[in-house]
């Protein structure tokens, strides 16, 4: 990523349910992130899309209460990042600009963001 600094200014929501993957990604992307919204599942990560306006979304697919399919079909014009173990859950997924199997790993996850915004 040629210009890491311009991604200071933009807001990224990131959903996950497992507290230790959400930790430890939270605390990579904070690197290259002023503002991270952090949500625990979809039903939270809606709420917080909504009253946050976040400029990327990076979540996950499988979680408690409501999935990040269902959060993500409420989206129509942010750029989206899915996370996710199973890469069968993907196969569906038309509505996504990158998709970086777990775990995370920091090289595909900031390479997903800088092909968005280069």
């Amino acid at each position: 990523m040629d210009d890491i600094e311009k991604l200071k200014n933009y807001k990224v929501l990131y959903v996950e349910d497992d507290d230790i993957t959400r930790e430890m990604a939270s605390r990579m992307i904070s690197k290259y992130f002023r503002n991270i919204v952090i949500a625990a599942d979809g039903r939270e990560g809606l709420e917080k899309f909504s009253a946050e306006a976040p400029d990327l979304i990076i979540t996950d697919l499988s979680m408690p209460e409501m999935s990040g399919f269902e959060m993500i079909s409420h989206n129509k014009d942010v750029p989206i990042i899915v996370t996710t173990a199973y890469r069968n859950e993907t196969e569906s997924l038309d509505n996504v600009n990158a998709v970086v199997f777990k775990p995370v790993n920091k090289k595909l996850l900031l390479q997903a963001i800088s092909d968005i915004y280069d």
